[in-house]
């Protein structure tokens, strides 16, 4: 892998290698610590997001900027109800991608902190298509920071070896599950109310569900045709 580094990597290959993995994760994780582990995109860096200094050591390692926020994995919509409240067009993607690569980007709740929403009134969540990161958030009662396995504006990490590259020693642990089945990150979209009950849908980064394959679900879906107003807009994050 090039770079040697004495962090512990937990490579799956037995099926008891999942459970051992998240054991070590959790444990981790609930004692502040760092942890890269497999999502269905690119590897994710993990912390506990009720630990502000855990997040902040996320942000020194990674060497981000703490206005971006972080994104949250999770392990179903009921514990991302948590963090906010899903109507309309919100329920219908989330039912029609979830677990999948499909970031929404919500309302967070009064209660989450700024750390995680960098002082937004938003925040990033998914339900991801993974046992790794759906048994964490699982094992610890709350969702995993999902944040890229990188170093701010590196590549992104779709082996170990470009997490281990870039972030070394900063991590207490590495769980290897060999090449992401995607080879690009996770779509970002965000739902915008408009009059009468209707919803258009605005894109932040197309990704791994191309906006062909957005339309194409939405169109034949009976509830989302209540919703959505057919349009789809580009921003920019």
């Amino acid at each position: 892998m090039g770079r040697t580094v004495n962090a512990r990597i937990i490579k799956l290959e037995k099926e008891e290698d999942f459970e051992i993995a998240i054991d070590a994760a959790a444990e981790i994780l609930e004692e502040g610590g760092l942890v890269v582990y497999p999502t269905d995109t690119s590897y994710g860096l993990a912390c506990d997001p009720r630990n502000s200094d855990a997040i902040e050591k996320l942000f020194e390692a990674k060497n981000r900027n703490r206005d971006s926020g972080v994104p949250l994995l999770f392990s179903d919509i009921q514990q991302c109800e948590e963090y906010h409240e899903f109507a309309g067009l919100e329920r219908v993607l989330a039912r029609l991608f979830w677990p999948g690569v499909l970031t929404l980007i919500v309302t967070a709740k009064v209660s989450v902190p700024s750390l995680i929403t960098g002082g937004r009134t938003t925040v990033a969540v998914r339900v991801p298509n993974n046992p790794i990161p759906q048994g964490i958030a699982r094992k610890i009662g709350s969702p995993i920071v999902g944040t890229s396995a990188n170093l701010a504006g590196g590549p992104s990490p779709f082996v170990i070896s470009t997490a281990l590259e870039q972030l070394g020693d900063k991590v207490g642990l590495y769980i290897d599950d060999g090449p992401s089945k995607e080879d690009t990150n996770s779509t970002i979209i965000g739902v915008d109310e408009e009059e009468g009950g209707y919803s258009s849908i605005k894109v932040f980064r197309v990704g791994a569900v191309s906006i062909q394959m957005l339309t194409d679900s939405l169109r034949v879906d009976t509830d989302a045709v209540r919703f959505w107003t057919s349009r789809i807009v580009h921003a920019e994050m």
